[in-house]
């Protein structure tokens, strides 16, 4: 196990390197045997760079999955959470605006820089320009249900056992096009002219996939299903989203295996669940 991850007693524990049994040890040790915590409705805040060295040897499939959601849920958890901590940013912007009716310099920046990010853009200018992108930012800033995420990268990494995960965190096959940074996908045989995207760790993958589905206009039908639970104050689950993901692969029965995963892991018991931070003792 990494050093980093010898403090049992942080808040968090980050770990870049470790093996199986050492990370069934730990998770022991944190509380966290169950990969649903249908008790607790939280999960410790134990954060892998990456899949353990020898997770594809695993022979038992379904240890291999609940390894895998155990894995994946913090950090989809994580990924929520600072998404949360920007659209609490935005909120409190807008209520600034909507009584001065003006921006500061530093305010216009961050407003300008986060529009850019999740493409939002307008031609006006000055009040009617920010009064826009303000609008329209909410509806993009928002949490992705823990168990689309889990269970999509599930699917598409065949539970962590491709090479595209073990070689470059890859989670979702995020595509760079005409680069030569990147892995050649498996069993490509004629186009040459993309690669798929590597991460520095898998938490930054699964950022990656929360910003393409809060920013790509392939997404809009997810985004106004999100809006409209979160109006009728509903817990926002996968389920519920999965139909809305449609062009998230050209496979025809896409939505049914999606629908199936989370369903059959329960994975909405994700969505409903937080990260519990164990706080240092003496």
């Amino acid at each position: 196990m990494a050093a980093e991850a010898a403090d049992n007693t942080a808040p968090e524990i980050y770990i870049d390197k470790i093996t199986v049994p050492e990370l069934q040890k730990l998770y022991e040790e944190n509380d966290y045997s169950q990969f649903i915590p249908r008790d607790t409705w939280q999960v410790p805040a134990i954060f892998l760079k990456r899949l353990p060295s020898d997770f594809a040897e695993i022979e038992d499939e379904n240890l291999r999955n609940q390894l895998f959601i155990q894995i994946l849920s913090p950090l989809a958890i994580k990924v929520n959470e600072n998404i949360l901590a920007e659209r609490k940013q935005l909120e409190e912007l807008t209520e600034h605006f909507e009584a001065t009716h003006e921006l500061s310099k530093e305010q216009e920046a961050w407003l300008e820089t986060t529009a850019e990010k999740y493409n939002v853009f307008t031609r006006f200018k000055g009040y009617r320009r920010y009064k826009l992108l303000l609008s329209k930012l909410i509806n993009k800033i928002d949490i992705i249900p823990p168990s689309v995420m889990i269970a999509v990268a599930g699917i598409e990494t065949d539970w962590g056992k491709s090479r595209l995960a073990k070689e470059g965190n890859s989670l979702y096959k995020e595509v760079v096009w005409h680069s030569e940074d990147g892995l050649l996908p498996e069993d490509e045989t004629e186009d040459k002219t993309y690669r798929i995207k590597v991460f520095p760790t898998l938490y930054d993958a699964m950022k990656s996939f929360a910003l393409k589905i809060n920013s790509s206009v392939n997404f809009e039908d997810a985004r106004s299903l999100r809006e409209a639970q979160r109006q009728r104050h509903k817990i926002i689950d996968g389920r519920s989203m999965a139909s809305s993901f449609v062009l998230l692969s050209p496979e025809p029965n896409y939505i049914g295996l999606l629908d199936y995963t989370i369903t059959f892991y329960e994975l909405i018991n994700v969505d409903a669940s937080k990260l519990r931070y164990k706080r240092p003792t003496g």
